[in-house]
């Protein structure tokens, strides 16, 4: 997630330097521009997500067209925060509920590797390429982009559309109406519910455009809105106007995501539907738990050196 400047500033102020300084006894690696991070003890963790990192960057920067303007940093933050202070403070600046933040005018952001599980991530190297692509996004547009197009887009370059997701969007629309992209804004800082909702719907329009007009669509997006309003980039990109596109992807989502599956919902199909996202889940938290456990076993031997 992307945190927003009103949130940061007040948070912020309230931190040491000690916190945006580079901490003496965190090991840090660089792959290109970024720096990855983690407190002693965690070199086989940092080391093993910077070989995916040498391989994930390049793909989000062809993705979005967009290479970092300068360094930035990304600390890995483990349980255990007791022992290191600064790490508190740094895991404190967002929801409990996020797997990873990014506050792309620090230059610095975060994953916490025990929630690289939850949705709309599911491994480390997800939640990494979505916070790259905050920070890319932050330094080809700025401001101009809104947030569920940053949104959606970040978790596109993260992963693509599987079967959870649909699970998540039509659990959501058998029961609450289908919010409008305008509106998500104030859910991305939310509850754990409604910002699961508002990445699930900015995910979907997203992908359901790229699907429309290919996955070159985010990169001409952004790179059109350097000089236009959001909504004017889109138009000059796909040829229709935001509004247009809307409105088409609600109708097709309310057929395919809530009249289906309710219809559908006692079927033999449906129910092997919902047991390969159920199986898919378990896989991905199955996956983080491994991860947790890499993480304590260093913690001891830490303790024990």
């Amino acid at each position: 997630m992307r945190l927003r400047h009103r949130i940061v500033v007040l948070l912020l102020g309230s931190l040491p330097p000690a916190v945006l300084a580079n901490e003496a006894e965190w090991t840090r690696t660089s792959v290109g521009l970024l720096s990855l991070e983690a407190p002693a003890g965690h070199e086989r963790v940092l080391s093993s997500l910077a070989s995916r990192a040498a391989e994930i960057l390049p793909r989000v920067e062809e993705d979005l067209g967009i290479r970092a303007k300068r360094r930035y940093r990304m600390v890995l933050i483990p349980t255990g925060l007791h022992r290191d202070s600064a790490l508190a403070r740094l895991d404190a600046l967002a929801p409990p509920w996020a797997a990873g933040f990014m506050m792309p005018s620090q230059r610095l952001g975060a994953i916490r590797a025990a929630q690289a599980a939850r949705y709309p991530y599911g491994t480390l190297e997800s939640v990494l390429a979505h916070e790259v692509a905050h920070l890319l996004l932050h330094d080809a547009a700025a401001q101009r982009l809104p947030p569920w197009f940053q949104e959606g887009v970040a978790t596109w370059v993260g992963r693509r559309w599987s079967l959870e997701d649909a699970m998540v969007y039509s659990g959501a629309l058998l029961t609450t109406s289908l919010p409008r992209l305008a509106e998500l804004e104030g859910f991305f800082d939310a509850s754990a519910g409604e910002a699961r909702l508002a990445y699930a719907t900015s995910f979907s329009f997203v992908s359901w455009s790229i699907g429309r007009h290919g996955p070159t669509l985010p990169r001409e997006v952004v790179r059109a809105a350097h000089t236009l309003p959001f909504a004017e980039a889109w138009r000059a990109v796909t040829g229709g106007s935001l509004a247009d596109a809307e409105a088409s992807w609600r109708r097709s989502s309310l057929i395919r995501f809530r009249w289906i599956p309710a219809l559908m919902a006692s079927s033999t199909l449906w129910i092997g539907i919902t047991f390969l996202a159920v199986l898919a889940g378990i896989r991905r938290r199955a996956r983080a738990r491994r991860v947790r456990e890499q993480w304590a076993r260093e913690e001891d031997r830490e303790e024990i050196g």
